[in-house]
């Protein structure tokens, strides 16, 4: 009875926001789960979406505290306001765990909490009072781009967050930076190199641990080499790429706890090329359906390239200058592309990558061959391919 009470509940809300939840009675254990982050900066669009696909979530992860430098957490979702209650509450009855993202996307910043031992021991009560008062399965902590020399004090945190959150039975989630092969980084492996994030202490005290496996970019140099020479590439997540992130962090990270990011986005580049050196300075992210709509607008159709993913150049006259983080460099032979496109009304070229629904199940392909605990969508925004979920 009290389902069906809930059932009326989300339908009544639903007049304040399309569409309805698209729920199954009950949901059955699966050998391999997927969860989901939802932006606070989509939050409607985002909710909405996923309500259609609940009933294929083990875990749903509000992408909604930021962190001040005191270690007090912003509530950037407002998770006590609006339909947001009752949302999550419906939910929580269907069975889906609610794990909350604490993000910090500012290395001085971790640094500078994790660093100083009250600052940081406060900062952990103040999750883990969080998670109680607030009735979370867990939370997922982010804290990226962080120094080397912050390893030891995340380490810290996260002992002190799975000595807060396992008595009261909640599930510490860790969302990390994939680890790329040193050979295939490196021409030459600095001989100093050292990471921020400890996997083995991330093992033992995380109960999940989520590996971004995004971004990719050009840090493969092998892929690079073999793919991107006379060509664009510039992936958001290669498959071949995605599979040696798994080989490497098996090594460390118990395949039963890893749970794979796959990326729902992509990327625009301006792209140019000099002296056997193409340049692609990032210009924005693009969700599928910008992308979709983009491609259109210039009269270009998004094909498959070598990495599994949709893409597309067009040109324009339009140069965009951007900040020496959002440039990337890759020895090559100059793109065919470029000289398709050259001309002088329009010397501009522009480059579109984007995940799709193939390119998500390649990676969930990965996933399960290698036995691991589920995948993670960033980001479900109301704007993701449609058939991203079908079939799963």
């Amino acid at each position: 009875m009290k389902f069906f009470i809930r059932i009326s509940a989300i339908i009544m809300l639903a007049t304040a926001f399309a569409p309805v939840f698209a729920f199954a009675a009950a949901q059955k254990a699966a050998p391999f789960s997927y969860a989901a982050w939802l932006p606070y900066w989509k939050k409607t669009a985002g909710a909405n979406e996923i309500s259609l696909y609940l009933e294929k979530f083990k875990e749903i992860s509000p992408f909604s505290y930021e962190v001040r430098a005191d270690g007090t957490l912003i509530d950037d979702l407002k998770i006590n306001d609006g339909f947001w209650p009752a949302w999550l509450s419906a939910a929580s009855e269907l069975g889906v765990k609610i794990i909350p993202t604490v993000a910090i996307l500012d290395g001085t910043q971790i640094q500078n909490l994790l660093s100083n031992t009250k600052r940081r021991q406060a900062h952990e009560d103040i999750i883990a009072n969080l998670v109680k008062t607030q009735k979370f399965d867990g939370i997922d902590i982010d804290y990226e781009d962080k120094m080397a020399k912050t390893g030891p004090y995340f380490s810290l945190l996260l002992k002190g967050l799975a000595l807060r959150l396992h008595p009261l039975k909640k599930i510490l989630s860790c969302t990390v930076e994939s680890r790329t092969p040193l050979s295939s980084r490196f021409v030459e492996v600095p001989k100093d190199l050292a990471y921020a994030n400890d996997y083995a202490v991330i093992n033992t005290y995380c109960d999940e641990v989520r590996i971004m496996a995004y971004d990719q970019q050009n840090i493969d140099i092998k892929l690079n080499a073999s793919k991107g020479d006379g060509n664009f590439y510039m992936p958001i997540a290669d498959p071949v790429w995605v599979e040696k992130v798994i080989e490497e962090t098996l090594k460390t990270i118990s395949r039963k706890k890893i749970i794979l990011g796959v990326p729902t986005y992509g990327y625009e580049y301006e792209v140019s090329w000099a002296n056997g050196i193409t340049t692609y300075k990032r210009l924005r992210s693009r969700t599928f359906e910008q992308a979709m709509d983009l491609a259109e607008a210039v009269g270009a159709t998004p094909q498959r390239d070598s990495a599994g993913e949709l893409s597309f150049t067009y040109a324009t006259s339009t140069s965009v200058n951007v900040s020496a983080g959002l440039t990337y460099y890759t020895s090559s032979t100059m793109p065919a592309a470029l000289l398709a496109l050259a001309n002088g009304v329009s010397p501009v070229t522009r480059f579109v990558s984007f995940s799709d629904a193939k390119s998500a199940q390649d990676k969930i392909t990965l996933a399960k061959k290698y036995g691991l605990e589920g995948a993670v969508f960033f980001k479900f925004d109301g704007e993701t391919d449609p058939a991203l979920l079908d079939g799963i």
